[in-house]
């Protein structure tokens, strides 16, 4: 289990530090460079400061989740967070990602959104 508050104060310096996003491990929040990033439905439209106290609460109580992100969306100019399911294989992550009706992954080998 996470420690909530350490996560919220590290993950929110984190983000500011990497104001155009990043991707981090949910356990240890070191950076991952590689797979397919792959947001949850259940964290949809996290952003500020309750949602990074959401996306934290939902990825302890889900085993599954094994990143946590964050991304910043110009459109709105909103900072995002997302629990993030890191998938090694290109059809894993568009198959969960449709499961999850997301409109796009982010390959993180490549730094590349893909959109669906």
């Amino acid at each position: 289990m996470m420690d909530l508050n350490l996560t919220f104060s590290l993950l929110t310096g984190i983000a500011a530090a990497c104001p155009d996003g990043f991707t981090v491990d949910k356990n240890t929040l070191e950076p991952i460079t590689t797979g397919y990033s792959v947001a949850v439905a259940g964290t949809q439209n996290s952003f500020g400061n309750y949602g990074a106290a959401r996306v934290i609460a939902y990825a302890n109580n889900h085993p599954e989740i094994n990143a946590l992100g964050g991304w910043y969306n110009s459109e709105n100019g909103q900072f995002y967070y997302d629990a993030v399911i890191i998938c090694s294989t290109l059809d894993e992550a568009l198959s969960l990602a449709k499961a999850h009706d997301q409109i796009a992954i982010f390959d993180l080998n490549n730094l590349q959104e893909i959109r669906l």
